[in-house]
């Protein structure tokens, strides 16, 4: 094999078709030629979704099955990992998958999210003055950075769709790296070329977050995939945390450069982006018929398949996308549903990510700087540490109960929401209700989310498919709602803004008891439909019995 023939295999990411062409049997059809009516009969090749690659089955004797049933130790192991209790192959799997998917997504969604705020933080640190940003030059800033992001995703996912990720995702890495450090090339009068460095950016940075929930889909059960989505998304709110001293930091090392110290920001970004981007691709393990990378063994990609191949998901990755298969999407609720639901949850977000709770304590409070820039933080905090208790209570029993998550966000989204539109309330409600938009905030994502890849695990395009556009379409409104809502003139009592919030927190409200009426109606639909198989291969096997019973 050619170099060049190499490097395809290897960035394509091709099917693990080796591995299943040995579960092959033949099937017999007739094919009539419409011209001739004259009838062939064509063997075809059928692969058996039933025969499993690998047997991890667990051979456990009635001591080990009273002890796990029983034992206390056992269930607290098994709540906090849950590949406790399951066949040592998967166990091994399981562990090195954990290692490298949450690192690699992790470390790349901090620092994208980063990379994203940086322009707020260096507007704050010098970057308004160097720029003389009086009229609406920031608003441009950040609303070109959105349409490239909007413009960006469907067609992003598309491509991941067809290579491989770790490559695809490690390039993006190193590419908003590069244009980082290239802000910085941008003089004083040169503030259109910022525009268009941050247009190019948004453009670049779409496709990542939903291909890594893509790829968590792939390779995580419904039972494995709330927790996992959870550290996902509260290493995009750290980067949050962080923006602030490091910045601090920047101006107190570098306050004397040459070089602005906002600018210096920039710098270090992109010195923190270029190796989590070459690590992205050596450690992201594709999906589990596409993998490819250094450390599964050939066991290892037969648990991972073996793993999809029990919970009835479609292993085939890399089927083509057809205007046929695109329209078919849009034939069942998922489509209609989740887009609209995640923008509830995205837009209701504004209420805390919006300075509402500073300019409070800043205004109405005069707190003096330490206080109003310190209580965001623990907001944060709290929502991260209820979070990760609310996902490993979701995967422990199953995984299954998104619904009731999703609901208790835009409850407490729209008591709190309310209660501040009314404004001439208690001081303590005051800081009770800023409690109960802020911290919701950390959960409400990976929720939905790993909801969206529960349900649609057997249709692996139309999972893609839909978790890009659930989470375009928050982007499209959050780019110029908020500017009408969230009036800075409002300060800091936001009536419009937190009446909007609340009403919208209701629809997301209504959106998700939808979202659970049609999940419960199809498992009911699901289950029929297995009972019917299951009777009419019953039916089969008595049938053959009875012929064999006659025939001998």
């Amino acid at each position: 094999m050619g170099f060049r023939e190499s490097l395809a295999k290897t960035l394509l990411a091709e099917e693990a078709v080796a591995v299943t062409a040995r579960r092959q049997g033949n099937i017999e059809r007739e094919v009539v030629d419409e011209k001739t009516g004259e009838i062939t009969v064509v063997t075809e090749a059928l692969i058996s979704s039933d025969e499993p690659y690998i047997d991890l089955s667990l051979h456990l004797t009635p001591e080990e099955i009273h002890y796990r049933e029983t034992s206390l130790w056992f269930q607290v192991k098994r709540f906090f990992w849950d590949g406790t209790g399951k066949h040592p192959k998967e166990q091994k799997y399981l562990s090195k998958l954990d290692f490298f998917v949450l690192t690699s997504s992790c470390l790349g969604y901090f620092i994208k999210n980063l990379n994203q705020s940086n322009i707020s933080t260096a507007y704050v640190n010098g970057m308004d003055e160097y720029y003389t940003m009086d009229s609406n030059q920031y608003n441009y800033l950040t609303t070109l950075f959105t349409v490239g992001y909007i413009i960006g995703q469907i067609p992003s996912n598309l491509v991941l769709h067809r290579i491989s990720a770790r490559f695809y995702l490690g390039t993006l890495q190193i590419l908003w790296a590069i244009l980082t450090v290239l802000m910085i090339t941008c003089g004083k009068d040169n503030i259109r070329g910022l525009y268009a460095i941050r247009f190019i950016l948004g453009f670049v940075e779409s496709g990542y977050f939903p291909a890594l929930e893509y790829l968590l889909g792939s390779n995580f059960s419904a039972a494995e995939l709330s927790k996992r989505s959870a550290f996902f998304a509260i290493s995009g709110g750290l980067s949050g945390i962080i923006s602030g001293p490091l910045q601090q930091a920047i101006i107190k090392r570098f306050g004397h450069s040459s070089l602005p110290p906002f600018k210096w920001l920039f710098v270090f970004d992109a010195v923190i982006s270029f190796p989590i981007g070459i690590y992205t691709m050596f450690s992201d393990p594709n999906t589990p018929s596409t993998t490819d990378v250094w450390y599964f063994t050939e066991e290892d990609k037969l648990v991972g398949l073996e793993r999809r191949r029990r919970d009835h998901a479609e292993l085939n990755t890399r089927t083509p996308y057809t205007w046929t298969k695109i329209k078919s999407f849009f034939n069942t609720w998922h489509i209609y549903v989740f887009p609209v639901l995640f923008l509830c949850y995205n837009n209701t977000g504004a209420a805390i990510g919006q300075p509402t709770f500073t300019t409070w304590m800043k205004i109405s409070l005069q707190l003096p700087s330490h206080d109003y820039n310190t209580w965001p933080s623990i907001l944060s905090a709290v929502g991260i540490g209820i979070t990760i208790i609310f996902a490993y209570t979701n995967d422990f029993l199953g995984g299954k109960k998104n619904f009731f998550f999703v609901s208790l966000y835009f409850i407490c989204l729209l008591i709190g929401c309310a209660l501040l539109a009314h404004w001439d309330i208690p001081r303590g409600l005051h800081w009770f209700c800023y409690f109960l938009i802020g911290v919701p905030t950390s959960w409400g994502q990976p929720f939905i989310f790993s909801w969206v890849n529960r349900l649609l695990f057997k249709n692996d395009m139309k999972r893609n498919f839909v978790v890009v556009c659930t989470n375009t379409l928050a982007y499209v409104t959050g780019a110029w709602v908020p500017i009408f809502v969230w009036n800075t003139k409002d300060k800091p009592v936001y009536f419009i803004g937190y009446t909007y919030t609340a009403c919208l927190s209701a629809l997301g409200l209504i959106l998700t008891c939808i979202a659970y009426y049609f999940t419960k109606r199809d498992e009911k639909l699901e289950q029929l439909l297995d009972e019917e198989s299951s009777s009419s291969l019953d039916i089969q096997h008595e049938n053959i019995v009875e012929k064999s019973d006659e025939f001998n």
